[in-house]
């Protein structure tokens, strides 16, 4: 795979996948024991937990209901149980059924678990992050979430096959035999999973099945999904109309990808749509003036102006003739006029974080241009790691763990796999092309006349910039009177701007703002 495809970088393969059974184990609020252990046909097993809480929010307190279970994945001509996929589901406890919202969660990667979104933003309690949006001492405390979606919308958080606990289950049920399986012995079994389109049709039957089993065929339905998450419920919501006659209310998509090819590749547009942020990310840290809003707005007017023309003006024979050109862009940037012009005015996501502070002896994450870290390694021309991501991964499993034992009721010895590496890298790509989900959320938005989308991003995000998104939606074909259908917010912070709480706040208004339309 093309490494630099990953949006979320990131087990081995489960011989027979035989997990324990979840105990339905009280949680420490709940209020009355939980239901027994489900059983699906075909002998497979829901393992399936029950609690009861309360969560104070601001109107009130609130008391919600909590399910932890596995839902079988079919596929092929038998429609054999493929996979076992883990779900979270919260509902609020006395509300009609048919009339309340529900909100199918997905994170990214691929390879990513729902955990980021599910303690991060959304659930009913998030890892308690420093002031400023930065990695707390671990571990990380768990904290009562006072802008939890679940004040306006019941949830439901799915972690795709190969992320999370969810697991794919051997064609030969776990035994040893048989020369096909023996000669793919070390393929994961999920793999058939791996791949744009598998990955789309096999979230889209987890929303039927969801959907089927807990009779809410009748309430509105939204799709959130964060990073390739966006992507993903992108292509989900013309999939559920064509495999199963399902229309969605609203896509809720955060720090989302929805053409690759305005992020990276070729042409003069992808730095064109990073700018903005890295004056952002300068501005924060003082090496330009202004805001990093300021800053931002500033270097939008000059993107998709004077910097285009200068990018397409350029003569590589005669680089000294653009000596004006390179001080402007060093000046937007903050970086040495020197390394802008090397790098002919088109600096790569990774270079200006390894270069920004490289005079202060630190680095930048591309994942928010304000996070910073000391240098491991100065002499190193490149950075050997996110700092800000591979920071997450402990503080974020560990407290996903501890939450779904404590607090879930769920009880298994299989790893929690926040960031699949194995999934990223045994992801199937397009053969050909950039891949986009354009034409999806053009044929969405067209057959769905109500169909309301919200794309929130962090200024300081290098990665997946906010200008990408505000470039996608200024090319989507809506009639007249209808633009307000597609919007685009910024907030303070970078790819995960709800570590900080002001972000968290600010992106649930958003939200609550989309589904409130979207019933009206």
């Amino acid at each position: 795979m093309n490494r630099s495809l990953r949006l979320l970088p990131m087990l081995a393969l489960m011989a027979p996948l035989a997990l324990p059974p979840l105990h339905a184990a009280q949680a420490q609020d709940a209020q009355e024991a939980p239901k027994p252990v489900e059983r699906a046909g075909g002998g497979f097993d829901a393992q399936r937990s029950e609690t009861q809480h309360q969560l104070p929010l601001p109107s009130g307190p609130v008391a919600y209901t909590a399910v932890a279970e596995f839902l079988p994945l079919r596929d092929g001509p038998r429609e054999e149980v493929a996979a076992r996929v883990f779900t979270v589901t919260y509902t609020l406890d006395g509300a009609p059924r048919g009339q309340r919202p529900v909100a199918f969660v997905f994170n990214g990667g691929p390879g990513a678990s729902s955990a980021y979104l599910h303690l991060g933003a959304l659930g009913p309690k998030v890892v308690g992050f420093n002031d400023d949006g930065s990695l707390a001492r671990p571990p990380a405390p768990l904290l009562d979430n006072p802008d939890s979606w679940l004040a306006f919308t019941d949830l439901v958080f799915v972690d795709p096959v190969g992320t999370g606990y969810s697991r794919g289950i051997r064609r030969d049920g776990g035994k040893e035999g048989g020369k096909e399986e023996g000669d793919r012995r070390d393929e994961d079994p999920g793999k058939r999973f791996w791949s744009v389109d598998a990955d789309s049709r096999a979230m889209a039957e987890i929303v039927r099945l969801w959907l089927t089993r807990n009779g809410r065929w009748e309430s509105p339905k939204f799709l959130v999904g964060e990073s390739y998450g966006g992507f993903r419920i992108a292509k989900m919501a013309n999939r559920l109309i064509d495999d199963t006659g399902i229309a969605v209310n609203g896509l809720i998509m955060v720090s989302p990808v929805v053409d690759f090819a305005t992020i990276r590749g070729g042409g003069l547009l992808v730095p064109a749509l990073r700018l903005p942020s890295y004056a952002a990310s300068a501005a924060a840290g003082g090496l330009v003036p202004g805001t990093p809003e300021q800053a931002a707005e500033a270097a939008e007017r000059y993107a998709l102006g004077g910097y285009l023309t200068g990018l397409a003006g350029l003569d590589y024979r005669r680089t000294g003739a653009a000596r004006g050109f390179f001080a402007e862009v060093a000046r937007t940037t903050g970086l040495p006029e020197e390394l802008v012009t090397r790098h002919r005015g088109e600096i790569p996501a990774d270079v200006f974080a390894r270069e920004l502070l490289r005079g202060r002896g630190r680095i930048a994450s591309v994942y928010d241009g304000t996070f910073t870290a000391a240098d491991p390694d100065p002499s190193a021309a490149r950075i050997p790691f996110d700092p800000f991501l591979k920071g997450t991964v402990p503080t974020y499993t560990t407290a996903f763990a501890a939450y779904a034992r404590e607090w879930l009721g769920v009880r298994t010895e299989v790893p929690f796999d926040l960031l699949s590496d194995r999934v990223n890298r045994g992801w199937e790509w397009p053969r050909s092309g950039q891949p986009s989900a354009v034409d999806d959320l053009q044929t969405a938005l067209t057959l769905q006349p109500a169909l309301r989308v919200l794309i929130a991003h962090g200024r300081t995000d290098l990665i997946t910039p906010y200008m990408a998104s505000r470039w996608v939606a200024s090319r989507l074909e809506l009639p007249d009177g209808q633009a307000d259908r597609v919007a685009v917010t910024v907030h303070e912070g970078g790819h995960m701007m709800y570590t900080r709480a002001s972000g968290r706040a600010a992106l649930a208004a958003d939200a609550r703002a989309l589904v409130e339309a979207a019933l009206r």
